[in-house]
């Protein structure tokens, strides 16, 4: 059996997952935006006994890598290559803007456009459109929400994603109108379990398969003259 690992921490959940050759073997799912380094390890540990599987056993971790939090990305990779380690499997790195378009393709009512419109915490959105198939169309981007209102209006997409709602907010038309993907729009745990395991059996652990997906530099930053640390 294929057993694989996958950790969600970009989003607004904490959510862990255990396949067996496409079995899903346990899950668990905690809503937080913060707080996510306290409780990832104890949750794995707490479902890898009660799907009564062991960590060394691993063949595969899948992890999504961003765009997200700052702490929720960092906090998953950095588990993701603890496990890794230990087990000797290895770790993939998922797009969670990817891991929510797989979710809406597979329950889409008629075959068209996906776009995902993740949170930022900032005015802006992280977005990335996918067609019916659930391939990529273009690269993930920071977009302000006029330009998003524009491409729903010239592609008519289905609607994903946890900042959706927040985006409708400022809509000037009626939304009900629009394409909404009833989920609640953050990465399932399954999903990167799948991506993991495509992305691996196509082109194996690519160097950069645990780079952060970040699209913009961290707020936090070290002063120009080196502040009180500096020599």
């Amino acid at each position: 059996m294929t057993l694989i690992l996958a950790l969600e921490t970009s989003a607004d959940v904490c959510a862990v997952a255990f396949v067996g050759d496409g079995e899903v073997l346990g899950t668990r799912e905690v809503a937080m935006s913060r707080g996510h380094a306290e409780l990832l390890v104890p949750m794995v540990q707490e479902l890898a006994e009660t799907a009564g599987v062991a960590l060394t056993a691993l063949d595969l971790i899948g992890v999504t890598r961003g765009p997200g939090s700052f702490t929720g990305v960092r906090t998953g990779i950095a588990a993701a290559r603890g496990f890794a380690i230990a087990s000797g499997a290895p770790a993939i790195g998922v797009s969670s803007l990817e891991a929510v378009a797989r979710c809406v393709v597979g329950r889409a009512p008629e075959p068209c456009p996906v776009l995902c419109v993740m949170d930022t915490r900032r005015a802006d959105f992280f977005t990335q459109t996918f067609d019916h198939a659930g391939a990529a169309i273009g690269a993930p981007e920071v977009m302000k929400a006029d330009d998003l209102f524009l491409l729903i209006g010239s592609m008519q997409p289905v609607l994903a994603g946890n900042a959706v709602s927040r985006l409708l907010q400022s809509y000037d038309g009626d939304p009900d109108l629009l394409r909404r993907d009833p989920g609640a729009g953050n990465p399932d745990p399954v999903d990167v379990a799948a991506i993991a395991r495509t992305i691996f059996e196509r082109q194996g652990v690519a160097p950069d398969t645990l780079s952060p997906l970040y699209l913009r530099a961290p707020e936090a930053k070290l002063p120009a003259n080196g502040g009180r640390l500096k020599r």
